[in-house]
């Protein structure tokens, strides 16, 4: 959008301290009016102690446009995405230097617990009891300005419950001091319709609004053989007002967002007896055979996925001196997800049909001081939040008698209550005796309480003759019955406690050279929920632990501006170091959940850069090499039983390189200007998960040393910028762009795993499942500016 095609890659923008995290900006000279939320310039980033990777929207327009958040966050260096779509409709699990967060729509993904803290205009969009987020919350790509990612845990006051491994910021756009809007409407592969617009009151009297949304739809590229393409739809709207005056300013803000899909499953990717595209005849079902991007008929396989969020929140920020602000955050929201699969030929019996629709309501409250002192700034304060959360699911068969609220015979339920506070209590100093040095120590002291409830036998009715079997994961009773209850009867209520420490530290060795580095502790709360666990299948009086971090990361960062050929310079490296110790390990396999204890480590190296070195071209670089392994993992914890190691395993599903590297020039041609783009991603080799257990002494599911290939697509675009003078409406801008991913037409696959033969019935295992990237696509958008 126009307003932010500038001709630097990174936003100016202020946060508190030399922290990077996004913070509010005073209107001079930014265009935005004081109080909009804004990323890190390239001086603070520059400046920080810890590695922050800003992308703006000459980096996120590389995702096409009809990408989602997911796709964004993809050119970040260290990260790799992984789902079964092509836009933001559809989920995707990201992994950032090894540790992931989101559901993809498949299990197997163990390293997909949760690790990384997501937030949107500041505000957690997490779940605090599974620590998982949809990436399909935020659909929309045109409604966000920018997305800072940082690594590590971060600086004590801008950590949240579960930035474990990292940190994501989704800064939409924000109020400015002058009116204006955009509309950008796109169409283009497999029936892909979308548009998204913003409107910007200006500054009017202190008051300064904006209202930002889309909507598109269309089609997947996997296709069945009776012409059903899988469609899928979003929307998302958000809406932000300011109001400035002479002691600060306040902001109050909602947002809304529902993506809905049918998706699609895995497909074999060699041939396999019995399973066919038809169900049980015709052609057999795999890449091999039935075609690379097929899939089953709709009449065999149906399952619609819905997820939806939304938020309200109010945030002030009083000067009650010239030295001392105070800052406040206060948000409500509530998460909500449904799968309804009514066909599934493969999964034939009392289990064939499923309706999982959990639900979570959060509110929070943040409060600290940030106090300026001649040679430091101490920032204070602590948060509570609390939620509830509904895991309720049903796996039945409407010729067996049941339906979405009745269980069957032979069937499958739970609906556990998870209620979940966490608190936090913060403090940090940034010290800089000179200009060139910045050291801040700080501390955090977090509490987690989590308790549960079950309440299956209350929320569900039974078919005739149906019989809950039920358990105590406290005491170990249980009782008969023909219904399975993925939940224990026990209620169970745990409280843990722990300390952060942290340091970190930057030196600029010279005007353009930095050495900086960070050591931190870091705790979180286990995930709890799905179909097994804590509190559910493991009793958590006895092995409920704070997870525990210990992470380290050291590098040099490069600054320069307006020097020649080194015009908006900022590149860094950095070696990084994370022990994870007392893992929860979880994974969902055909609906059941199986749970392992253990520690890992990850460590690789990081590098980024960017610059103008002419005027009119920008070039980008971000590229990782990680190594993660188990140094312990028990495939079958809890008294008396048997461990099952993997120790010294890789853990699955963690590139050995990410790296993507592009250029764009902007060209003029009298009034207009053309900008041709091309750009290549590449991700490395990946160990795969093991539903057999072949690879474990007990038969259990685990980590495997079979790896997957890897895979790059490249990418061109080309964007024309055309003035366009109106009758009472001044200057304006249109343009139109043609966007081409995956030019070359490269057949891969994004996510693999090894099959126990139970996803579709089959006799055999041993054998690959896989979900294929998308193949060549193009769009065309049309966007007028005013």
């Amino acid at each position: 959008m126009a307003l932010l095609l500038s001709s630097s890659c990174l936003i100016p923008v202020a946060a508190h301290a030399q922290t990077v995290s996004a913070g509010e900006v005073s209107a001079a000279g930014s265009g935005y009016i004081a109080g909009a939320t804004v990323a890190p310039s390239q001086k603070k980033v520059f400046k920080s102690g810890t590695t922050t990777r800003v992308l703006n929207r000459k980096l996120l327009e590389a995702a096409g446009p009809v990408a989602g958040a997911a796709q964004m966050l993809s050119y970040a260096p260290g990260v790799q995405v992984s789902g079964y779509g092509n836009t933001g409709s559809t989920k995707y699990t990201v992994t950032l230097n090894g540790v992931s967060q989101g559901w993809g729509g498949y299990g197997s993904m163990l390293s997909a617990d949760g690790l990384l803290g997501v937030t949107l205009d500041g505000v957690p969009v997490v779940d605090p009891s599974t620590n998982l987020w949809q990436s399909n919350m935020i659909p929309q790509s045109g409604m966000i300005q920018s997305v800072s990612t940082t690594y590590g845990p971060g600086e004590p006051a801008d950590r949240w419950y579960n930035n474990f491994g990292g940190g994501i910021e989704f800064t939409p756009l924000q109020p400015t001091t002058k009116p204006g809007g955009d509309i950008n409407l796109t169409y283009g592969s497999y029936g892909q319709k979308n548009i998204e617009f913003d409107l910007r009151t200006g500054n009017y009297h202190g008051w300064s609004t904006i209202l930002a949304g889309g909507t598109g739809d269309g089609n997947s590229f996997r296709t069945a053989p009776d012409g059903f393409k899988s469609p899928s739809e979003n929307y998302s709207i958000y809406l932000k007002t300011v109001k400035t005056f002479s002691a600060g300013n306040v902001a109050f803000g909602g947002y809304f967002a529902r993506s809905a899909g049918y998706r699609t499953p895995v497909i074999p990717t060699s041939v396999q007896p019995g399973v066919y595209t038809n169900g049980t005849s015709g052609t057999l079902y795999s890449q091999q055979s039935s075609g690379f991007y097929s899939a089953p008929s709709f009449t065999n396989y149906e399952k619609f996925d819905t997820d939806a969020l939304w938020m309200v929140f109010g945030r002030e920020n009083i000067n009650l001196d010239r030295d001392t602000t105070l800052h406040n955050l206060t948000y409500f929201e509530n998460f909500s997800r449904v799968h309804s699969r009514l066909n599934d030929i493969y999964s034939a019996g009392p289990q064939q049909m499923e309706y999982n629709n959990p639900h979570t309501d959060v509110i929070g409250d943040k409060l600290w001081l940030t106090e300026k002192l001649p040679f430091n700034t101490v920032d204070a304060g602590a948060y509570i939040i609390h939620d509830d959360y509904n895991t309720r699911n049903n796996f039945y068969n409407t010729a067996n008698g049941g339906n979405k609220g009745v269980a069957n015979i032979g069937g499958k339920v739970r609906s556990g209550y998870f209620s979940q506070t966490d608190v936090a209590f913060f403090l940090q100093d940034d010290i800089h005796p000179i200009q060139r040095l910045h050291i801040t120590p700080g501390v955090r002291f977090v509490s987690f309480q989590t308790s549960y409830g079950d309440s299956a036998q209350q929320d569900f009715g039974l078919a005739p003759g149906a019989v809950l079997g039920t358990k105590c994961v406290l005491n170990g009773t249980s009782t008969a019955g023909n219904v399975t209850e993925q939940g224990s009867v026990c209620g169970a209520h745990v409280s843990r406690n722990g300390v952060e420490p942290s340091l970190s530290a930057n030196f600029q060795v010279l005007p353009w050279m930095a050495v900086y580095g960070t050591v931190a502790d870091v705790y979180r709360a286990p995930q709890v929920g799905g179909g097994g666990g804590l509190f559910q299948k493991i009793n958590p009086v006895t092995t409920y632990a704070p997870e525990y971090g210990q992470y380290f990361d050291a590098g040099l960062k490069f600054h320069a501006d307006n020097r020649p050929f080194l015009h908006h310079f900022l590149a860094g490296v950095d070696y990084f170091h994370l022990r994870y110790a007392k893992q929860s390990l979880s994974v969902q396999i055909n609906g059941n959940g199986y749970f392992a204890t253990g520690s890992s480590v990850y460590q690789g190296v990081n590098l980024f850069a960017n610059d103008n070195p002419i005027y009119n071209l920008f070039v980008f670089a971000n590229a990782s090499f990680v190594q993660a392994k188990y140094q312990s993992y028990n495939a079958n914890p809890g008294p008396g039983n048997a461990p099952q190691y993997f120790n010294g395993y890789h853990v699955p599903y963690v590139p050995d390189m990410n790296l993507n590297i592009g250029a764009y020039y902007n060209l003029p041609i009298g009034s207009m200007v053309l900008t041709p783009r091309i750009w290549y991603q590449y991700t490395g080799s990946q160990y795969l998960f093991d539903n057999t257990g072949a690879s474990s002494p007990g038969g259990n599911p685990g980590p495997s040393n079979q790896k997957m290939a890897g895979y790059g697509t490249l990418n061109m675009s080309a964007k024309l910028n055309v003035p366009v003078n109106l009758p009472y409406a001044g200057h304006k801008t249109m343009d139109v762009s043609l966007t081409a991913l995956n030019v070359t037409g490269n057949k891969y696959n994004a996510f693999e795993y090894i099959s126990s033969g139970g996803y579709f019935g089959t006799s055999t295992s041993g054998y690959r499942l896989a979900y294929p990237g998308a193949p060549f696509t193009i769009y065309g958008s049309v966007g007028f500016h005013f």
